[in-house]
């Protein structure tokens, strides 16, 4: 019985990182994660954040679930949060809709969560379960981690930047003849923006704006003022 339960969390894990990486993109500032709500092996909702990060997974799944959600497993692919900012904690939702157990990939090192909706789910009685696909989740949320960490975007260096957004970034830089250029994903669709300043000023501006990856092409003149420790390359 432990087995087939271990091949039911991966298998459901796997979903919510499929629907995690499908909002890469999308939903800055908060990052892309992946929902399943889950009970008597049968899926009852499933959600990403939404684009422009609200509302968050968690919540989503919740709601489209209603009363059946009681008792379930939800399947996450980051810490449920345990603030208010423009929507009410997610672990609020989670205790109210009387889910027994939560399964999670990794813990949101957001200072205003960091282990806080661990503590709060554990506190009533959710019994929890942490770092099924960890690994898998972090690469998803390279950047937010990376903005997170250091207050700037992660910068992608790619051969296509200049004539497309990455479908994993929020927006992509260019030198242009009158200066740099931002090109960037809102909810409303795309957006463009000269820019002027050193680049490690423009990097904080740009993770102050809640942008949590760029792209930049890895023959434009910018990339040579890039710090090299913030720089990945597309695979």
């Amino acid at each position: 019985m432990p087995r087939t339960r271990r091949c039911s969390d991966t298998q459901w894990m796997q979903r919510a990182l499929d629907l995690a990486r499908g909002a890469q993109g999308l939903v800055w500032p908060n990052p892309p994660v992946g929902c399943v709500l889950v009970k008597d092996g049968r899926a009852l909702a499933e959600a990403a954040t939404y684009p422009g990060g609200r509302p968050h997974a968690e919540r989503a799944a919740i709601e489209a679930a209603g009363e059946e959600a009681r008792g379930g497993t939800l399947y996450v692919t980051l810490e449920p949060c345990c603030h208010w900012g423009q929507t009410p904690p997610c672990t609020d939702a989670i205790i109210s809709a009387g889910i027994a157990r939560v399964v999670c990939a990794m813990q949101d090192p957001d200072p205003r969560v960091n282990g806080g909706g661990f503590r709060r789910l554990g506190a009533a009685g959710v019994r929890l379960s942490v770092g099924l696909g960890a690994d898998a989740a972090a690469k998803i949320m390279a950047g937010f981690l990376h903005r997170t960490r250091t207050g700037q975007p992660l910068v992608l260096t790619m051969e296509n930047a200049r004539t497309e957004i990455p479908r994993s970034c929020d927006g992509s830089l260019c030198t242009q003849g009158d200066g740099l250029w931002l090109q960037f994903r809102t909810k409303q669709g795309q957006e463009r923006r000269r820019l002027s300043g050193d680049m490690p000023e423009l990097l904080a501006l740009l993770g102050e704006w809640g942008l949590t990856m760029v792209a930049v092409p890895e023959d434009d003149p910018c990339l040579q003022a890039m710090p090299a420790v913030d720089l990945i390359r597309a695979e």
